[in-house]
């Protein structure tokens, strides 16, 4: 940490303000000042959008539970707090009620900071992608969180990051209050003026059905929020389209945003993950009713299963495009609404099977971008180990080094459809075992919807070197020679000749 910088911050009003707000959430002791101060933070942080003043009084009194309810507890009065010490205080709580705690840590951090100096607040209960930028930021390397439903773990997470936070504190020589400043306010305000996301959202590249309840509808429509933040698939990317589907007793479509920021994970959320929406546009109902008798929609598996499980499903290029002509026909103005492309001059294959993929969508791709049918070897066996043999869709200029023995710059694996979370980390995971076999340097997956592409070194499902949608890559002549450049016959052939 740039000491220098951080001096300038604490000497100037903003800095000094900041560092006195939190000098009454970690002074161990609840004084008069304290709901303005958390309020403050709230703001300051702009993590519970626009009703700071009935959650901090929520807050206030959870946290004034939690200190009663655990205050007494041996623990508190340890001068030094290990891991064992708090697992131990955790299994004093119901484990029916882990998952609860570790969606109020917030709180119950609060209530912990107050009881010992070790633990420190989590003030972010829904971004905790942003806490995660300011340790980076700030160069603390927080530990990566836990994905599991043993919910005890997130607890114990907890843990480890105020034992890495307060080994920063003492490097910085830093008090707790200078500490809270630091991460929440110095770091997220100071140091990360510089963001990389520009205010225009990129062009969607999927769109997302997600579920709202009663009272979150309520919010909206009396509030008129035009941004939120939101349950959704981790797979969100920024710039998506969000659709937004009002469960009972409302069961309709009720409005579509875009996505702001990508999908991320938050081991502290009932719902660990979420997306920040914005530019929200309410639309005429179409009722659940109307789309269980709709000629189309009535086929959709989100449909049939009658709107349950809604939050993070993935809509189709034809799913949404039917969507706005149903919207239209009701009466709706749909030429301010998201569209992922037009694709009047794109007529989508049937595809019932994974051949199907191959023969009508993947081959004739090939062929636009060089290929010929003796570029690539299909069902390549190849050995791996003593007797599993690993067998890639497609392999471009393989080369034997050995009996059963190749290596190949790439690789690509199709699949039907790979729409679930579950299914894509399975492909994923296949098509990257084959690409290590094969020392690929590039591998992609493609189902019928899309393309995705990844370097094999240090491959990370959230963060492929090219994803799109057919339609887009065969409409768009931008996208077209972006991925001619990347996969396309000479550019694989030099990557090859690299080898």
């Amino acid at each position: 940490m740039n000491k220098n910088n951080w001096n300038l911050y604490k000497e100037s009003k903003s800095g000094e303000k900041t560092i006195k707000a939190f000098s009454s959430l970690c002074s161990n002791e609840y004084v008069e000042s304290t709901p303005d101060d958390i309020a403050y933070i709230l703001r300051l942080t702009d993590s519970v959008g626009g009703k700071v003043e009935s959650y901090v009084q929520s807050q206030v009194d959870n946290a004034c539970y939690y200190i009663n309810l655990v205050g007494e507890d041996p623990i508190f009065s340890n001068e030094d707090i290990s891991r064992i010490h708090f697992e131990e205080f955790l299994e004093a709580f119901d484990p029916s009620t882990y998952r609860r705690l570790a969606a109020s840590m917030d709180v119950m951090s609060i209530a912990l900071t107050y009881l010992h100096r070790f633990f420190k607040p989590m003030l972010m209960p829904f971004e905790f992608y942003k806490f995660e930028k300011a340790c980076h930021l700030l160069d603390i390397d927080i530990p990566t969180p836990p994905r599991t439903n043993d919910y005890k773990k997130y607890l114990l997470y907890y843990y480890d990051i105020c034992q890495v936070l307060n080994a920063f504190q003492i490097e910085q020589d830093l008090s707790d209050e200078e500490l809270c400043a630091c991460v929440y306010d110095y770091a997220i305000n100071y140091l990360g003026t510089e963001d990389s996301e520009l205010s225009k959202l990129p062009a969607p590249t999927n769109i997302w059905l997600v579920g709202a309840s009663k009272d979150d509808i309520k919010g909206i429509d009396e509030e008129g929020l035009t941004n939120s933040i939101w349950q959704c698939s981790e797979y969100t990317r920024r710039g998506d389209i969000i659709v937004m589907y009002a469960r009972t007793p409302h069961s309709c479509i009720h409005s579509i945003w875009r996505a702001s920021s990508g999908g991320f994970f938050n081991p502290f959320d009932y719902y660990h993950c979420r997306t920040t929406v914005q530019d929200g546009i309410m639309v005429p109902h179409i009722k659940n009713s109307e789309l269980k008798q709709h000629p189309y929609f009535s086929q959709l598996p989100i449909v049939r299963k009658n709107m349950q499980g809604v939050n993070g499903v993935e809509l189709s290029v034809q799913d949404y495009t039917e969507l706005l002509k149903l919207l239209e026909h009701k009466g709706g103005d749909i030429s301010a609404l998201p569209k992922v492309l037009d694709i009047t001059d794109y007529e989508v294959p049937n595809t019932p099977l994974e051949k199907d993929v191959e023969e009508k969508i993947l081959i004739p791709f090939l062929e636009k971008i060089g290929y010929s049918l003796d570029d690539y070897t299909r069902q390549l066996m190849q050995k791996v180990g003593r007797k599993e043999k690993a067998i890639p869709d497609f392999v471009f200029f393989p080369q034997e080094q050995g009996r059963h023995l190749n290596i190949a710059p790439f690789l690509i694996e199709a699949k039907l459809d790979f729409k679930s979370a579950q299914q894509r980390q399975e492909d994923f995971r296949q098509a990257l075992s084959y690409a290590m076999a094969l020392q690929s340097p590039l591998f992609a997956i493609c189902d019928k919807e899309r393309l995705v592409i990844y370097k094999s070194q240090n491959a990370d499902i959230m963060n492929p070197l090219f994803e799109n949608h057919w339609a887009v890559i065969h409409t768009n002549p931008e996208v077209f020679q972006q991925i001619k450049k990347t996969i396309g016959k000479e550019s694989i052939l030099k990557l090859q000749q690299e080898k």
